[in-house]
């Protein structure tokens, strides 16, 4: 496995993604970033935070599509509460992400694992939507009485463990040499 992420880590080397990332590292924002020692831990604390509530509310969702919590409240009451904790934390992840980003381009734009990760991210926003639309939809021609489908509860276990995967990526990525 290591082996392939260096095949990949190497070939990202020859592509202009390197170019881009010594562009990326003399802008005036990456400066900004690099000369003073507090902007990369701030950031990274936002980022995670942000994590940590998107996640909260996805798992939130989740819980209560297994029926496990939120049992008070109907499930579209239950997805109006949640939904935009999910969408502006994940707007606030992408934005302390490129902060990030802009920070160490190097080591993340020429980075196999942070590949995985972006991928990872894109295809979990995707089932995310799925899922909320399946969610919404259902829930309200349901009402009180809403019992999720199998195939929406499989959804959410997967998102979750998606979520899982891509912060386990984010950890993953100062460990791989670049």
């Amino acid at each position: 496995m290591l082996d392939l992420l260096f095949s990949i880590t190497e070939w990202l080397r020859t592509t202009v993604l390197l170019d881009f990332s010594f562009w990326l590292g003399d802008t005036s924002l990456s400066l900004f970033m690099v000369e003073n020692f507090w902007n990369v831990p701030i950031a990274q604390v936002i980022h995670i935070a942000a994590i940590g509530i998107g996640f909260a509310s996805l798992l939130m969702m989740t819980l209560r599509v297994y029926e496990k919590a939120g049992m008070t409240q109907p499930v579209s009451a239950n997805a109006a509460r949640y939904l935009p904790w999910m969408w502006w934390s994940l707007l606030v992840i992408l934005l302390s992400g490129l902060l990030m980003i802009t920070a160490e381009p190097i080591r993340n734009m020429v980075n196999a694992v942070f590949w995985i990760k972006m991928i990872a991210l894109v295809g979990t926003i995707l089932v995310t939507l799925r899922f909320q639309t399946s969610v919404k939809a259902k829930a309200l021609a349901g009402g009180a009485g809403y019992v999720a489908s199998s195939g929406t509860r499989t959804t959410g276990l997967a998102l979750v463990i998606l979520w899982c995967f891509i912060m386990f990526c984010g950890r993953w990525i100062a460990y791989v040499p670049v």
